[in-house]
């Protein structure tokens, strides 16, 4: 790893990086869960391409909340194959979103506290006029388009599984490049439905804690959360309670727990138990498309590697049949809530509850759309990747996502690629950008990427994140998920390193690959995320406590110390 210098974080340049002529400041914060490390270039191409145009058209054309001129340039920008956002065209958009504001929209997406000295900006009667006019104007088509999401999400699952050829494992180059054609002109409507359930649920959960907070009264943030635990319909969830359900099926069937443990527990699984390779066929028909980090092309999905599943029921077996808090919080918050807030009052906190519990669902299935388009993209690499070995273009099959997007198009038109040996080069450089570890706020200029001063924090009412104490015996983040927890410390890099069921996971980040993974766990701890990240959502839905936006846990927590998750308080006590 380069050391980082006294001008720039980094001291080589990547082949990739396209450095911006004015500077702009950069966030992982909310492209962390989705890309948690260096995409290979294929990925990075698909991303930045296909993503910001979906986002422009949601914020541009079916929400009209932005207008030419608005936010210039790309929301989405990658340095060293890790994926940030643009932190003020993200204020601008909180600014544009009805329930929310630029002020809020920083300290979601930052995570970070308001400055107590901090006074906004007095808002002048014309500036007034024109949020009320653009609320006008925007508040309907948010409405319309959160009453369509689920039929949005269906449809176009449905019309990804109409472009696959018949004989999706053996096709020809011609064949796969019509093919991809077909799956790109899906990628941009599927990355708009990722951008709608993202932002519209995002606005309703916010103005579903203020009316909360102000007519129940105190902080609302903890009850809006127990309010929000264990609704069902969620996909993410859903694939990690299927991870308990399987279990529970292997628990019962003596034959079944000894092939688990085999070297290829898929195989003999297979040959063994025909009712529980039955169930786990049905768990990859419905899940089979997620994986860990599923919007990198180069890591197998569950359908092409459905040992990865195995392996966390085998974690799973390891406790007792767990009991499901969920429904017993969500339903303990109720009775709360009606006991505080009564009359006309209890009818606007409902309305505004059920808009927001019903979008809670569709914050993540929206992403399902794309998920599939990718696993579309990964079983046509798979098809074609070994006849370009044989043709000399690929050096091996796993260097298939170096190629850029265009590249590939090329190939697959009967073109040769850039090279075995460019291949190679890319292959050192992406292995390059896998060891370093940026921060999670940059400038980034014509120069290179800078760490970001206290100043654009403060100037923007927002305190300064902490230093990291490596000797602190208590964090403090966002309670996302309500609960408290004592258990074992276990530091997370990767899903599918080994953990005891029930410990208290560490973790940079996650996505809702990890659902499996979360589904053993105790309680989770983030170093970032904000209160609609992936880990938080799937946190409440699942009952488990869940503190996210710590910044330092992996760094300070000790595998294997005890602890105490408080996702109420957003507080993690550490032994």
């Amino acid at each position: 790893m380069d050391a980082a210098g006294p001008v720039g974080l980094v001291t080589w340049d990547y082949w990739l990086n396209q450095w911006p002529v004015v500077p702009v400041a950069l966030t992982r914060a909310n492209a962390a869960d989705g890309y948690p490390k260096a995409l290979t270039p294929l990925s990075q191409d698909l991303v930045l391409r296909f993503e910001e145009a979906g986002a422009r058209r949601f914020y541009f054309e079916s929400l009209k909340a932005l207008r030419a001129g608005d936010c210039p340039a790309p929301f989405m920008q990658a340095y060293y194959g890790l994926v940030y956002l643009n932190a003020d065209q993200m204020g601008d958009l909180g600014d544009a979103m009805p329930g929310s504001t630029r002020f809020g929209m920083f300290q979601t997406i930052l995570g970070l506290e308001p400055d107590p000295g901090f006074v906004l900006p007095t808002a002048t009667l014309g500036q007034r006029l024109s949020d009320a006019r653009a609320g006008a104007r925007v508040g309907p088509r948010v409405l319309r388009l959160a009453s369509r999401a689920k039929a949005r999400i269906e449809s176009q699952i449905a019309a990804i599984e109409e472009v696959r050829p018949a004989n999706p494992d053996t096709v020809t180059r011609e064949e796969a490049g019509q093919w991809l054609a077909r799956l790109e002109g899906l990628q941009v409507p599927a990355w708009e439905t990722l951008m709608i359930g993202a932002a519209i649920a995002m606005a309703f959960f916010e103005s579903a804690e203020k009316v909360v907070s102000r007519f129940a009264g105190g902080d609302g943030r903890d009850l809006t959360n127990r309010l929000h635990v264990g609704l069902g319909g969620n996909e993410s969830a859903e694939s990690g309670l299927a991870i308990r359900a399987l279990a529970a099926l292997a628990r019962t069937r003596p034959a079944t727990l000894a092939a688990l443990e085999c070297h290829d527990p898929v195989a003999i699984v297979a040959a063994t138990d025909s009712d529980f390779a039955a169930e786990l066929q049905r768990v990859i028909v419905r899940f089979g498309h997620r994986a860990p980090a599923e919007l990198e092309l180069s890591n197998p999905s569950w359908r092409a590697d459905p040992g990865q599943l195995l392996d966390v029921v085998r974690i799973e077996l390891q406790r007792a049949a767990p009991t499901d808090a969920a429904n017993a919080i969500r339903t303990d918050a109720e009775a709360e809530l009606a006991s505080r807030v009564k009359g006309i009052k209890a009818k606007v906190v409902g309305a505004v509850l059920r808009r927001s519990r019903d979008l809670m669902a569709v914050r993540e299935n929206a992403k399902v759309p794309i998920v599939r388009v990718f696993d579309e993209t990964r079983r046509l690499l798979a098809a074609v990747a070994p006849g370009l070995v044989s043709d000399g273009v690929l050096p091996d099959v796993g260097a298939v996502t170096l190629l850029r997007y265009d590249e590939l198009c090329s190939v697959l038109a009967g073109g040769n690629g850039p090279g075995v040996g460019e291949l190679g080069r890319r292959r050192s450089e992406h292995d390059r950008c896998l060891a370093l570890d940026l921060p999670e706020l940059v400038l980034a200029d014509a120069s290179g990427l800078h760490p970001l001063d206290d100043g654009f924090m403060r100037a923007r009412g927002l305190l300064p994140p902490a230093r990291v104490d490596l000797s602190a015996d208590r964090l403090v983040g966002i309670g996302a998920s309500p609960g408290q927890l004592t258990g074992t410390a276990r530091v997370l890099l990767d899903p599918f390193e080994d953990f005891e069921p029930g410990d208290v996971l560490f973790a940079k980040t996650v996505d809702p690959g990890w659902a499996p993974v979360l589904s053993c766990a105790g309680a989770v701890v983030l170093d970032m995320g904000g209160l609609m990240s992936h880990g938080a959502v799937v946190a409440r839905e699942l009952g488990i406590p869940c503190v996210v936006n710590v910044k330092s846990g992996t760094a300070v927590a000790q595998t294997g110390n005890k602890v105490t998750v408080d996702g109420s308080a957003g507080e993690v006590h550490l032994a």
